[in-house]
This record gives C-alpha cells, sequence and structure tokens, in this order.
C-alpha cells in the first residue's frame, strides 16, 4: 500500500509540475523516475515514450501506466494512470467553474480571442514537426493529403479515417515486401473512451476526435472548443486530460468531468498493460509496424485538418457544419477577416518557429503574451 501511494503521489507530482503535453513531461518524469527514484533507466523511458506515442491514448498516461506496471503490476499501472490525471481532474474542474461564470466580460472574451491565434500558431508548428517523422515518403505523403482534405471537406468520422489509414498502411507495406439511447454519462463515457482508443500521437491528435464530438451531440461549438484548447495548453496536465476533463465539466458538471476524465484513460490502461505484458512481441511484430507506417501520417493529418479549420475560423471568420444529406461539409463566412489576427499569427511564426532565442520558450509565454493582446486591441470586438 505504501508503495502504491509513493506511486499515485509522484505521478501527482510530475502532473502537477507538467504545462503543454506529453512532450514537456519527458525531462520531469527522467528526473522524478530515472533520476530521484530509480523505477526505470533512460532507456526504458525512452522505449515506454515511444511506444506510447504510438499506441491509443495520451502519450503522458501510456507511460506513467509502463511506470506503475513495472514497479507493482496491474494495481500500480492504473495507480500511476490516477495519480498523473489527478491535478488536471481538479484544476480543469475549479477552472471551467470560473470561466462559466465571467466569460461574458469583454477582458476574457478579447485575452481568449489573443490565445486562439497562439494556439492556432502552437497547433502548426505540432503539424509541422510531426510531418517530418511521420510523411516519409509519397506514400504517407498521400496518406497525409488524403486525410488531411478528407477531414477537412467530408462530413465523416475521424475514426474511418484512422482505420482505413491502418489499413492501408498494412497492405502497402505488404505489397512493398512482395512488390439506442444512453444517458449523458454514459454517452460521455462512450465518446471519449473513443477518443481515448483512437486519437494516437498525444494531446493534439485528440482535436479532431472532439470536433466529431461537438458537431455531432451540439455539446460545445468550434469556438468553445478553441477555448477549452486554450485552457489546457495553459494548466498543469497531458492536452488530452485537460480536454476530456474541461468537456465533461461543461455538459455535466463535476460527475461529468470525472466520467469523461475516466474515459479518455479507460483504452489507455487497457492497452498498455496488454502491451507490456507482451512488449517483445510487440516489438517485433512486423504488422503492427506496417500498420503504424500508415497511421502516423494519418493521425498528422487529422491534426493539420483540425488546424485548418480553427485557423479558417478564428482569422477569416469561415465556419464548417455537417449536412443531413451529404457527407460533404458546409462552409459558411460571416465576411469578417481578422488582420489583427494575421498579424499576430505571423509574428508568432515567426518567433516559435525561426528565432533561436525564443522558439523553445514554453507555449505558456506565448499564450499569455496573446491573451494580453487580445486583451489590449479588443480581438473579440467588445
Amino acid at each position: 500500500m505504501k508503495e502504491l501511494l509513493e506511486l499515485f503521489l509522484t505521478f501527482a507530482k510530475i502532473g502537477v509540475m507538467t504545462f503543454g503535453g506529453g512532450m514537456a513531461m519527458l525531462p520531469i518524469l527522467e528526473r522524478e523516475v530515472v533520476q530521484n527514484k530509480h523505477w526505470a533507466t533512460e532507456e526504458e523511458l525512452v522505449d515506454y515514450f515511444a511506444i506510447g506515442q504510438c499506441t491509443p491514448g495520451i502519450i503522458a498516461v501510456n507511460t506513467a501506466t509502463f511506470v506503475g506496471q513495472k514497479r507493482k503490476g496491474a494495481m500500480g499501472g492504473i495507480t500511476a494512470t490516477l495519480g498523473v490525471v489527478f491535478p488536471s481532474l481538479v484544476i480543469i474542474t475549479i477552472l471551467a467553474g470560473l470561466i462559466t461564470n465571467f466569460a461574458h466580460l469583454a477582458w476574457v472574451q478579447n485575452a481568449f480571442a489573443g490565445i486562439q491565434v497562439c494556439v492556432c500558431v502552437l497547433i502548426l508548428n505540432a503539424v509541422l514537426k510531426l510531418l517530418k517523422k511521420s510523411v516519409v515518403d509519397k506514400r504517407t505523403a498521400v496518406i497525409f493529403v488524403i486525410v488531411l482534405l478528407g477531414n477537412m471537406l467530408l462530413s465523416v468520422s475521424p475514426v474511418w479515417f484512422v482505420l482505413l489509414s491502418a489499413m492501408s498502411g498494412i497492405v502497402l507495406k505488404n505489397l512493398e515486401g512482395k512488390s439506442g439511447k444512453m444517458t449523458l454519462y454514459l454517452r460521455l463515457y462512450w465518446e471519449f473512451f473513443k477518443t481515448g482508443l483512437f486519437a494516437i500521437g498525444g494531446g493534439m491528435a485528440t482535436l479532431p476526435f472532439l470536433k466529431d464530438i461537438g458537431a455531432t451531440t451540439g455539446w460545445f461549438s468550434q469556438t468553445d472548443l478553441m477555448n477549452m484548447l486554450a485552457v489546457s495548453e495553459s494548466t498543469p496536465g497531458p492536452v488530452g486530460i485537460n480536454m476530456a476533463t474541461y468537456v465533461g465539466y461543461t455538459v455535466g458538471g463535476v460527475p461529468g468531468a470525472i466520467v469523461a476524465t475516466i474515459g479518455e484513460v479507460t483504452p489507455s490502461i487497457i492497452v498498455i498493460l496488454i502491451v507490456a505484458a507482451m512488449l517483445a512481441k510487440f516489438r517485433d511484430s512486423q504488422y503492427v509496424a506496417n500498420a503504424f507506417y500508415g497511421l502516423r501520417p494519418a493521425s498528422t493529418g487529422l491534426i493539420g485538418a483540425a488546424c485548418a479549420g480553427v485557423m479558417l475560423q478564428v482569422i477569416a471568420g469561415i465556419t464548417s457544419a455537417s449536412q443531413e444529406d451529404s457527407i460533404l461539409m458546409k462552409f459558411s463566412w460571416d465576411g469578417a477577416i481578422s488582420w489583427r489576427g494575421i498579424i499576430l499569427a505571423l509574428v508568432l511564426l515567426v518567433f516559435t518557429r525561426y528565432i533561436k532565442k525564443t522558439k523553445d520558450l514554453h507555449p505558456i509565454v506565448f499564450i499569455g503574451v496573446s491573451a494580453v493582446i487580445g486583451v489590449v486591441f479588443h480581438f473579440a470586438g467588445v
């Protein structure tokens, strides 16, 4: 019991100290897990992180499950997972309540308008980084473009893109080698279970699935989604978990936040415990490697489509919506182009990508600056 409590507290500490998602957690995990606790070697931690990145769920959660499973078996994996998501659950629940009460204030709206521009640039940077690793040849480039355009233009669930891309990866690599009704809480759990199961590649990979949830359930708009992402990016914990908690609270209060968060991490726990038990076989599976050959560019394409949709709405006022009688997306333009938003986005892109002294700064710095600029220059027009 003492060791399980130590696991929970250690990963809760890691969750509190991490801003910006799974990748930001690696150095903190290395210090706490490798140097301080000696629960894993550096090589093992890198292996856990690599597998966590290409399996369903949030990278940081998957890694926590791996370490906990190694330390105390299945119960240790569950305990470490609960520890790393606990800070997100508490902090986002409190913040969601505060934002709900103060969202009507002009300075809050202006701050979020500035933050939305910054978030667009941060997502774009994530897509550009992922492109280098996921689009490795002409075939993966084709998968990326098809998924990017398909997710933008068609009213089709991202799940189909993930499944078809995995199948395409297997087929392509083999060819190369051979020349009812639910209650609200049950619905919340199911929607985020699907997101946790199919969102591969970290917190940003949940964006297209969250957009699909908003469109099919009507629980939140794309603007609400951007506000959720802004809060999730600038608070401790994995972005994907923060988003699940925020949506859950918005839809069903504190119980909804708990249910959505549990739904998001359940697939991670199940998959990682199974993978951890048969790690050697998992690494050597050619079919799994071939599937991820197709999945990686597809995941990048889905994130890219979400990024494009967000940027079109935030900067150009173009929104998309599903049509009942067609799989094609319907686009509408409100006639308003945010030139201030375009200028801010270009400046942020330069500072976050091309200037050495600033591109490695934490995303929360740019989010904070964007919030101030949004307030000063009335980005929301109020």
